[in-house]
Protein backbone atom coordinates (compact mmCIF):
# COMPACT_ATOMS: atom_id res chain seq x y z
CA UNK A 1 0.00 0.00 0.00
CA UNK A 2 3.02 2.67 0.86
CA UNK A 3 4.89 1.52 -2.21
CA UNK A 4 1.23 2.67 -4.31
CA UNK A 5 0.87 5.66 -2.38
CA UNK A 6 4.58 6.62 -3.21
CA UNK A 7 3.84 5.48 -6.93
CA UNK A 8 0.85 7.62 -6.84
CA UNK A 9 3.30 10.96 -5.09
CA UNK A 10 5.68 10.32 -8.23
CA UNK A 11 3.23 10.34 -10.58
CA UNK A 12 1.36 13.55 -9.54
CA UNK A 13 5.08 15.59 -8.83
CA UNK A 14 5.88 14.58 -12.46
CA UNK A 15 2.83 15.78 -13.96
CA UNK A 16 3.26 18.98 -12.07
CA UNK A 17 6.68 19.34 -13.74
CA UNK A 18 5.20 18.60 -16.76
CA UNK A 19 2.69 21.43 -16.77
CA UNK A 20 5.48 23.57 -15.26
CA UNK A 21 7.26 23.28 -18.55
CA UNK A 22 4.35 23.31 -20.73
CA UNK A 23 3.37 26.71 -18.73
CA UNK A 24 6.95 28.13 -19.46
CA UNK A 25 6.48 27.19 -23.09
CA UNK A 26 3.51 29.06 -23.52
CA UNK A 27 4.43 32.49 -21.95
CA UNK A 28 8.51 32.28 -22.38
CA UNK A 29 10.40 34.64 -20.16
CA UNK A 30 11.27 38.07 -22.84
CA UNK A 31 14.98 38.13 -22.99
CA UNK A 32 16.54 41.54 -22.53
CA UNK A 33 16.80 44.36 -25.77
CA UNK A 34 20.65 43.73 -27.05
CA UNK A 35 20.35 47.68 -27.57
CA UNK A 36 18.01 48.60 -24.40
CA UNK A 37 18.98 51.91 -25.15
CA UNK A 38 17.75 51.88 -28.49
CA UNK A 39 14.35 50.07 -27.37
CA UNK A 40 13.77 53.18 -25.08
CA UNK A 41 14.52 56.12 -27.87
CA UNK A 42 11.22 53.88 -29.65
CA UNK A 43 13.55 52.20 -32.84
CA UNK A 44 12.80 49.10 -34.30
CA UNK A 45 15.66 46.75 -32.28
CA UNK A 46 15.18 43.60 -34.74
CA UNK A 47 16.18 46.16 -37.81
CA UNK A 48 18.91 47.74 -36.21
CA UNK A 49 20.55 44.04 -35.19
CA UNK A 50 19.70 42.94 -38.62
CA UNK A 51 21.90 46.17 -40.05
CA UNK A 52 24.70 45.57 -37.74
CA UNK A 53 25.01 41.83 -38.48
CA UNK A 54 24.91 42.74 -42.04
CA UNK A 55 27.71 45.41 -41.54
CA UNK A 56 29.84 41.93 -38.97
CA UNK A 57 29.49 40.23 -42.53
CA UNK A 58 31.92 42.86 -44.19
CA UNK A 59 35.64 42.58 -43.69
CA UNK A 60 36.76 46.11 -44.47
CA UNK A 61 33.87 47.88 -42.06
CA UNK A 62 35.84 49.62 -39.08
CA UNK A 63 32.32 51.27 -36.56
CA UNK A 64 28.69 52.19 -37.05
CA UNK A 65 27.23 54.37 -34.35
CA UNK A 66 23.14 55.18 -34.14
CA UNK A 67 22.16 58.17 -31.70
CA UNK A 68 18.53 59.33 -31.31
CA UNK A 69 17.74 62.46 -28.90
CA UNK A 70 21.36 62.78 -28.25
CA UNK A 71 21.47 59.48 -27.01
CA UNK A 72 24.12 56.88 -28.35
CA UNK A 73 21.94 54.21 -29.02
CA UNK A 74 24.22 51.67 -30.88
CA UNK A 75 27.92 51.07 -30.63
CA UNK A 76 29.90 49.07 -32.66
CA UNK A 77 33.03 48.14 -33.58
CA UNK A 78 34.46 45.76 -35.86
CA UNK A 79 37.55 44.04 -37.26
CA UNK A 80 39.42 45.75 -34.43
CA UNK A 81 38.84 48.99 -34.24
CA UNK A 82 37.70 50.58 -31.10
CA UNK A 83 36.26 54.05 -29.62
CA UNK A 84 39.65 55.11 -29.27
CA UNK A 85 40.34 54.40 -33.08
CA UNK A 86 40.67 57.14 -35.42
CA UNK A 87 40.52 57.21 -39.48
CA UNK A 88 41.20 59.27 -42.18
CA UNK A 89 37.46 60.03 -43.26
CA UNK A 90 38.35 61.00 -46.79
CA UNK A 91 35.86 63.50 -48.28
CA UNK A 92 34.02 63.78 -44.54
CA UNK A 93 36.91 66.54 -44.48
CA UNK A 94 35.05 68.26 -46.83
CA UNK A 95 32.04 68.94 -44.87
CA UNK A 96 34.23 70.18 -41.68
CA UNK A 97 35.93 72.67 -43.74
CA UNK A 98 32.47 73.66 -44.87
CA UNK A 99 31.51 74.11 -40.90
CA UNK A 100 34.89 76.16 -39.99
CA UNK A 101 34.15 78.54 -43.26
CA UNK A 102 30.82 78.90 -41.18
CA UNK A 103 32.69 79.55 -38.18
CA UNK A 104 34.78 81.95 -39.92
CA UNK A 105 32.02 83.92 -40.85
CA UNK A 106 30.39 83.98 -37.73
CA UNK A 107 33.39 85.47 -36.17
CA UNK A 108 33.52 87.98 -38.91
CA UNK A 109 36.90 86.97 -40.19
CA UNK A 110 35.33 86.27 -43.81
CA UNK A 111 32.56 88.72 -44.90
CA UNK A 112 30.28 85.97 -46.14
CA UNK A 113 29.72 83.12 -49.16
CA UNK A 114 29.65 85.70 -51.58
CA UNK A 115 33.09 87.18 -51.42
CA UNK A 116 35.44 86.76 -53.89
CA UNK A 117 38.66 83.73 -53.77
CA UNK A 118 40.79 86.46 -55.07
CA UNK A 119 40.63 87.97 -52.04
CA UNK A 120 42.33 85.37 -50.27
CA UNK A 121 44.81 83.38 -52.83
CA UNK A 122 46.09 86.37 -54.36
CA UNK A 123 49.10 85.62 -52.16
CA UNK A 124 49.75 82.19 -52.91
CA UNK A 125 49.59 82.00 -57.12
CA UNK A 126 50.85 84.37 -60.04
CA UNK A 127 47.98 83.06 -61.83
CA UNK A 128 44.82 83.80 -60.49
CA UNK A 129 43.51 85.74 -63.64
CA UNK A 130 40.29 87.77 -63.01
CA UNK A 131 37.91 85.40 -64.14
CA UNK A 132 39.27 82.67 -61.63
CA UNK A 133 39.42 85.83 -59.11
CA UNK A 134 36.04 86.17 -59.36
CA UNK A 135 34.76 82.81 -58.20
CA UNK A 136 33.04 83.28 -54.59
CA UNK A 137 33.38 80.82 -51.93
CA UNK A 138 30.02 79.74 -52.03
CA UNK A 139 30.79 78.52 -55.95
CA UNK A 140 33.42 75.93 -53.85
CA UNK A 141 31.30 74.91 -51.37
CA UNK A 142 28.29 74.23 -53.64
CA UNK A 143 30.69 72.34 -55.75
CA UNK A 144 29.67 75.01 -58.85
CA UNK A 145 33.06 76.84 -59.72
CA UNK A 146 32.72 75.35 -63.20
CA UNK A 147 36.29 74.44 -63.45
CA UNK A 148 37.18 72.22 -65.90
CA UNK A 149 37.20 69.11 -64.05
CA UNK A 150 36.22 65.20 -63.87
CA UNK A 151 37.19 63.54 -60.81
CA UNK A 152 35.28 60.41 -61.91
CA UNK A 153 36.67 59.44 -65.13
CA UNK A 154 40.03 60.78 -65.14
CA UNK A 155 41.00 60.48 -61.63
CA UNK A 156 41.81 64.21 -61.56
CA UNK A 157 42.24 63.40 -58.04
CA UNK A 158 45.47 61.71 -58.87
CA UNK A 159 47.40 64.39 -60.42
CA UNK A 160 45.98 67.31 -58.33
CA UNK A 161 47.43 65.31 -55.42
CA UNK A 162 50.64 64.62 -56.49
CA UNK A 163 51.13 68.15 -57.83
CA UNK A 164 53.68 70.45 -56.70
CA UNK A 165 51.09 73.54 -55.93
CA UNK A 166 47.63 72.08 -55.57
CA UNK A 167 46.10 75.74 -55.62
CA UNK A 168 47.99 76.19 -59.40
CA UNK A 169 46.81 73.15 -60.47
CA UNK A 170 43.17 73.69 -59.64
CA UNK A 171 43.34 77.42 -60.89
CA UNK A 172 45.36 77.09 -64.39
CA UNK A 173 41.83 75.04 -65.41
CA UNK A 174 39.90 76.31 -67.63
CA UNK A 175 36.53 77.68 -66.46
CA UNK A 176 33.99 76.10 -68.87
CA UNK A 177 30.28 76.42 -67.18
CA UNK A 178 29.17 79.30 -66.50
CA UNK A 179 29.88 79.63 -61.96
CA UNK A 180 27.13 78.86 -59.70
CA UNK A 181 24.75 76.49 -62.47
CA UNK A 182 26.24 72.96 -62.72
CA UNK A 183 27.40 70.71 -59.79
CA UNK A 184 30.53 69.18 -60.56
CA UNK A 185 32.34 67.19 -58.09
CA UNK A 186 35.92 68.86 -57.46
CA UNK A 187 38.05 67.71 -54.59
CA UNK A 188 40.71 70.49 -56.03
CA UNK A 189 38.50 73.44 -55.97
CA UNK A 190 37.03 72.64 -52.27
CA UNK A 191 40.46 72.65 -51.13
CA UNK A 192 40.83 76.06 -51.73
CA UNK A 193 39.13 76.94 -48.97
CA UNK A 194 41.76 75.60 -46.59
CA UNK A 195 44.48 78.32 -48.30
CA UNK A 196 41.11 80.98 -47.47
CA UNK A 197 41.02 79.99 -44.11
CA UNK A 198 44.75 81.17 -43.69
CA UNK A 199 44.29 84.16 -45.51
CA UNK A 200 41.62 85.54 -43.49
CA UNK A 201 42.74 84.43 -39.88
CA UNK A 202 46.33 83.67 -39.63
CA UNK A 203 45.76 80.52 -38.98
CA UNK A 204 46.16 76.78 -40.62
CA UNK A 205 42.62 74.91 -40.89
CA UNK A 206 43.80 72.42 -38.72
CA UNK A 207 44.40 75.38 -35.41
CA UNK A 208 41.86 77.21 -36.68
CA UNK A 209 39.34 73.64 -36.27
CA UNK A 210 41.24 72.96 -33.04
CA UNK A 211 40.47 76.80 -31.26
CA UNK A 212 36.64 76.94 -32.65
CA UNK A 213 35.55 73.38 -33.20
CA UNK A 214 37.66 70.24 -31.57
CA UNK A 215 38.27 71.89 -28.51
CA UNK A 216 34.78 73.48 -27.64
CA UNK A 217 33.67 69.75 -28.85
CA UNK A 218 36.14 67.87 -26.61
CA UNK A 219 37.60 66.06 -29.53
CA UNK A 220 41.47 65.71 -28.54
CA UNK A 221 44.76 65.92 -30.80
CA UNK A 222 43.97 64.75 -34.29
CA UNK A 223 45.82 64.21 -37.23
CA UNK A 224 44.75 66.68 -40.51
CA UNK A 225 47.28 65.80 -43.43
CA UNK A 226 49.18 68.37 -45.29
CA UNK A 227 49.59 69.26 -49.04
CA UNK A 228 52.02 71.53 -50.89
CA UNK A 229 52.84 75.10 -49.29
CA UNK A 230 51.58 73.45 -45.85
CA UNK A 231 48.50 73.42 -46.46
CA UNK A 232 45.91 71.14 -44.66
CA UNK A 233 43.96 69.47 -47.14
CA UNK A 234 40.35 71.30 -47.11
CA UNK A 235 39.41 67.96 -48.74
CA UNK A 236 40.62 64.59 -47.21
CA UNK A 237 43.12 63.49 -44.70
CA UNK A 238 41.57 64.77 -41.10
CA UNK A 239 41.50 61.48 -38.79
CA UNK A 240 38.02 61.34 -36.33
CA UNK A 241 37.22 58.44 -34.62
CA UNK A 242 33.57 57.37 -34.76
CA UNK A 243 32.32 59.07 -31.33
CA UNK A 244 33.76 62.64 -33.14
CA UNK A 245 31.90 61.84 -35.57
CA UNK A 246 28.59 61.86 -33.51
CA UNK A 247 29.50 64.89 -31.88
CA UNK A 248 29.81 66.64 -35.39
CA UNK A 249 26.41 64.91 -36.29
CA UNK A 250 24.54 66.42 -33.31
CA UNK A 251 26.05 69.67 -33.17
CA UNK A 252 24.61 69.95 -36.70
CA UNK A 253 21.26 68.71 -35.24
CA UNK A 254 21.03 70.84 -32.42
CA UNK A 255 21.47 73.48 -34.62
CA UNK A 256 24.74 74.55 -34.14
CA UNK A 257 24.75 74.50 -30.48
CA UNK A 258 26.72 71.56 -27.96
CA UNK A 259 26.14 70.87 -24.63
CA UNK A 260 24.54 74.78 -24.74
CA UNK A 261 27.02 76.17 -26.13
CA UNK A 262 27.18 77.87 -29.62
CA UNK A 263 29.52 77.15 -31.94
CA UNK A 264 28.13 78.10 -34.92
CA UNK A 265 25.02 79.94 -36.07
CA UNK A 266 21.79 78.06 -37.12
CA UNK A 267 21.83 80.46 -40.06
CA UNK A 268 24.80 78.68 -40.96
CA UNK A 269 23.39 75.11 -40.25
CA UNK A 270 20.11 75.69 -42.00
CA UNK A 271 21.99 77.13 -44.59
CA UNK A 272 24.57 74.62 -45.31
CA UNK A 273 22.10 72.02 -45.09
CA UNK A 274 19.39 72.98 -47.45
CA UNK A 275 19.68 71.98 -50.91
CA UNK A 276 21.07 74.68 -53.52
CA UNK A 277 22.29 72.81 -56.26
CA UNK A 278 21.49 69.26 -58.08
CA UNK A 279 23.91 66.56 -58.18
CA UNK A 280 22.66 65.58 -61.62
CA UNK A 281 22.64 62.14 -60.31
CA UNK A 282 26.22 61.91 -59.38
CA UNK A 283 25.49 59.49 -56.60
CA UNK A 284 22.66 57.43 -55.17
CA UNK A 285 20.99 58.94 -52.05
CA UNK A 286 22.00 62.65 -52.82
CA UNK A 287 20.29 64.13 -55.29
CA UNK A 288 20.41 67.75 -53.49
CA UNK A 289 23.84 69.51 -52.59
CA UNK A 290 24.37 71.99 -49.61
CA UNK A 291 27.25 73.23 -48.52
CA UNK A 292 29.57 70.57 -48.76
CA UNK A 293 26.91 68.50 -47.43
CA UNK A 294 24.67 66.22 -49.54
CA UNK A 295 21.31 66.04 -49.46
CA UNK A 296 18.24 63.65 -49.83
CA UNK A 297 14.59 62.47 -48.11
CA UNK A 298 13.08 59.13 -47.48
CA UNK A 299 9.66 58.22 -46.85
CA UNK A 300 9.28 62.36 -46.04
CA UNK A 301 12.35 62.79 -44.12
CA UNK A 302 14.46 65.18 -45.39
CA UNK A 303 18.26 64.18 -44.35
CA UNK A 304 21.94 65.57 -45.33
CA UNK A 305 24.96 63.64 -44.93
CA UNK A 306 28.99 64.01 -45.21
CA UNK A 307 29.94 61.86 -47.21
CA UNK A 308 33.66 59.85 -47.51
CA UNK A 309 35.50 57.40 -49.65
CA UNK A 310 34.92 53.95 -48.81
CA UNK A 311 32.34 54.36 -46.74
CA UNK A 312 32.92 57.07 -44.06
CA UNK A 313 29.36 58.59 -43.05
CA UNK A 314 27.93 60.99 -40.52
CA UNK A 315 24.13 61.13 -41.61
CA UNK A 316 21.86 63.61 -39.97
CA UNK A 317 17.50 63.11 -40.08
CA UNK A 318 16.53 66.35 -38.04
CA UNK A 319 12.86 65.51 -37.73
CA UNK A 320 13.21 62.12 -36.25
CA UNK A 321 16.17 63.73 -34.26
CA UNK A 322 18.73 60.92 -35.60
CA UNK A 323 22.76 60.34 -36.68
CA UNK A 324 23.99 58.00 -38.41
CA UNK A 325 27.80 57.28 -38.41
CA UNK A 326 30.12 55.31 -40.03
CA UNK A 327 34.08 54.20 -41.20
CA UNK A 328 35.25 51.96 -43.60
CA UNK A 329 38.27 50.98 -44.84
CA UNK A 330 38.98 52.65 -48.12
CA UNK A 331 42.46 51.58 -49.05
CA UNK A 332 41.31 48.30 -51.04
CA UNK A 333 40.30 48.07 -54.53
CA UNK A 334 38.17 50.53 -56.13
CA UNK A 335 35.68 48.35 -56.94
CA UNK A 336 35.36 47.18 -53.29
CA UNK A 337 35.87 50.93 -51.79
CA UNK A 338 32.40 51.44 -53.55
CA UNK A 339 30.84 48.15 -53.33
CA UNK A 340 31.10 48.99 -49.29
CA UNK A 341 30.29 52.82 -50.18
CA UNK A 342 27.09 51.58 -51.47
CA UNK A 343 26.19 48.71 -49.13
CA UNK A 344 26.57 50.95 -46.11
CA UNK A 345 24.63 54.20 -47.05
CA UNK A 346 22.07 51.86 -48.66
CA UNK A 347 21.57 49.90 -45.18
CA UNK A 348 21.34 53.42 -43.40
CA UNK A 349 19.25 55.01 -45.73
CA UNK A 350 16.51 51.84 -46.18
CA UNK A 351 16.88 50.00 -42.61
CA UNK A 352 18.13 52.53 -40.51
CA UNK A 353 16.15 55.68 -40.84
CA UNK A 354 12.77 53.29 -41.16
CA UNK A 355 13.80 52.01 -37.71
CA UNK A 356 13.26 55.29 -35.90
CA UNK A 357 9.68 55.44 -35.32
Amino acid sequence: MKLMSRYIQMSLLCILACLVLACNKSNPVESESIYPAAEAQNMDVERLTAVVSTFSGMPHIRCFLVSRNGETVVEEYFNGYSASSTYDVRSVTKSISSLLIGIAIDKGDIPGVHTPIGTYLDSFTENLDSTHSALTIENLLTMSSGIDWDEDITSEYIPWIYAENQIDFVLEKDIIHTPGTRFVYNSGASHLLSPIIFSATGECLYDYAVENLFSPLGIGDRQWKTVSQGHNSGSAGLYLSGRDMIKIGELYLNNGLYEEKRIVSQDWINASTSTRISTRGTGPFGPGYGYLFWTGSKDGHDYFFANGYGGQFIVVVPDLSLVIVSQCEWRISGSQAGNNWYNIISNIINEVIPAAH
